[in-house]
């Protein structure tokens, strides 16, 4: 039977790969404390176990797939990362470089402690701060030193082996600690200072939906009304001042005959018009006019959402409340905010919530307000499917040769490789791309699933090449590994909850989310977020999660330089 399996996977090398894939992710759904293990874990653990039988795969394919994952992952960081370095955000960039800083040192210190290679030392800043993209940037360096061959084989695949073993020990350490550990360490609430942070801002919202849904009870309707009053002229124009305009006058039936609502259009007795605003507010500006009719002939309105990217610098930082007030009222006319999205999470738009930078904002108007209305605020959402492949390929070719740039450091030459490379290409292509969005179309689905599916190959690469050298590494230093992971996490985790509680004096909630940005775990935030019962720990997440996403990435060849 193991003959068989050896014979088929030596004729088909590709194959494989997709079964340790397949594998992976199903163990990926075990569920150990009630967290899932996850599907890049799942596939590393399944690559060691098949690559016992031995299996060679193409380097290429591992380059390529890690090329795809690492520029996909800089493009969709690019927006929010460039983005995010403005004065309104300037407590979270610190706590952002402060935490990198640490878990550098701290993992640098273990390493010199326990005299770890240089390998082990990457597996453990991958794994224990949950940061793959290391995996490969270390990977690379090593490949580039001038090491015997055989000894960096072994150091790559030690990469491999301290990733498997830390990463489960340093998920859970993080997810528990950011919602359970440093809200008793600050000694507060978390659910009670999130609500307070909450009322203050007013942010709150208690939306809870899943993928695909949304609330049947829309919060902007369209109602129609027949106009009764006539005691007093009312033009379109005062009416709608009367409401500030939150209530528009969208269409106007006389007679059978559509009337154009020009704000100096006066209404008559006997006028059916189409309302848009929010129900509420609907509901109470109504009776004004008249009383509600079931008539919609000539009246029905189409109306449409569209998704918003911020990117305005004068809108940053600045409340909903403040932008609205700053925008003429021809401008906004029939447009209203309805969701707000930042980091994955969906956000209940208030008047006195800021605004960041990478926001996505969801609009609802009539399309002719909306064409107006979106310019303003940044750039739209394409919701097509097409992907310019001209601008990714393009983008990737960058990326290999700026990988290709050595600058020499003290005699010896030092290059970012095609990690390095490609991650700062991203980076560049995904801020052009929301600077100019005419060109370059990637959807954002399109773009996590090359993220996921190139990190998905490249692992399953790592784990078959791993396979052979695994007992060995485990036999020498299993038990001490996950106690390292601890180490690797509480120290620098630790230290940074205290530098932005004390020094930065942010808000524990904040902070909650913020400490699961700094080590790139948006489970971490989930599991703030259920703790907290709102969305507070989002507002900290965002900034953390852009910036070191690429600094931790790029720790992975400076550890190896340096251990």
């Amino acid at each position: 039977m193991m003959e068989a399996i050896r014979s088929f996977f030596a004729h088909s090398p590709i194959a494989v790969l997709f079964v340790c894939v397949a594998i992976g992710f199903a163990l990926g759904r075990v569920k150990i404390a009630g967290i899932p293990l996850g599907g890049i874990p799942g596939t590393l653990f399944a690559a060691i176990v098949v690559g016992q039988v031995g299996v060679e795969v193409d380097d290429n394919i591992k380059t390529m797939a890690f090329a795809l994952f690492i520029y996909s992952l800089g493009y969709v960081s690019g927006p929010s990362f460039f983005q995010s370095l403005g004065r309104s955000t300037l407590n979270l960039v610190y706590l952002s470089l402060v935490s990198s800083l640490l878990i550098f040192l701290t993992i640098w210190g273990l390493a010199q402690i326990f005299g770890l290679d240089k390998g082990t030392a990457a597996g453990l800043l991958a794994g224990g701060i949950t940061e793959s993209a290391a995996v490969g940037t270390a990977s690379e360096a090593l490949g580039s030193m001038a090491l015997p061959p055989d000894q960096i084989t072994a150091m790559q695949a030690n990469i491999g082996v301290a990733y498997a073993i830390t990463y489960l020990f340093g998920f859970t350490l993080v997810v528990f600690f950011v919602s359970l550990i440093a809200p008793r360490l600050m000694r507060i609430d978390l659910k009670t200072e999130a609500a307070r942070y909450t009322a203050a801002l007013g942010i709150g919202g208690d939306d809870d939906l899943e993928p695909g849904q949304e609330s049947a009870l829309r919060g902007v309707v369209a109602r129609a009304y027949q106009v009764t009053r006539s005691e007093a002229e009312i033009t379109v124009g005062s009416f709608e001042k009367s409401f500030d305009g939150f209530v528009t006058v969208q269409r106007i039936i006389r007679r059978g005959r559509t009337i154009e609502p020009g704000k100096d259009r006066a209404l008559a007795v006997g006028d059916r018009v189409a309302l848009l605003g929010r129900l509420d507010e609907v509901l109470e500006a109504g009776p004004y006019l008249g009383s509600e009719t079931s008539d919609m002939r000539g009246l029905d309105l189409v109306g449409e959402t569209r998704t918003v990217v911020l990117t305005n610098k004068d809108f940053i930082g600045e409340t909903i409340m403040a932008v609205r007030a700053r925008l003429d009222p021809e401008q906004r006319r029939g447009v209203h905010v309805v969701k707000i999205t930042r980091a994955g999470q969906n956000l209940v738009p208030r008047p006195k919530m800021r605004l960041e930078a990478g926001d996505t904002v969801s609009l609802y108007g009539m399309p002719s307000a909306l064409d107006g209305a979106v310019p303003l605020i940044g750039y739209g959402v394409d919701q097509g499917i097409a992907v310019d492949y001209v601008y990714l390929g393009l983008g990737i070719i960058v990326g290999i040769l700026i990988g290709m740039i050595t600058v020499p450091v003290a005699g010896s030459p030092i290059a970012l490789h095609t990690g390095g490379g490609c991650l700062l290409s991203g980076l560049l292509f995904g801020w052009l791309r929301a600077r100019h969005p005419r060109f370059g179309g990637l959807p954002a689905a399109t773009a996590l699933h090359l993220r996921d599916f190139g990190l998905a190959i490249f692992i399953a690469c790592v784990g078959l090449g791993t396979g052979p050298q695994a007992l060995t590494l485990l036999k020498q230093q299993g038990v001490l590994l996950p106690v390292l992971a601890f180490i690797a996490v509480i120290v620098p985790i630790v230290l940074s909850l205290l530098y932005a509680r004390y020094v930065l004096k942010m808000n524990p909630a904040i902070i909650c989310g913020a400490l699961a940005g700094c080590f790139t775990c948006t489970a971490g935030l989930n599991a703030a977020v259920q703790a907290a019962e709102n969305e507070t720990p989002v507002l900290g997440y965002t900034v953390p999660y852009a910036i070191s996403n690429v600094t931790l990435t790029l720790l992975g060849p400076i550890l190896v330089l340096t251990v």
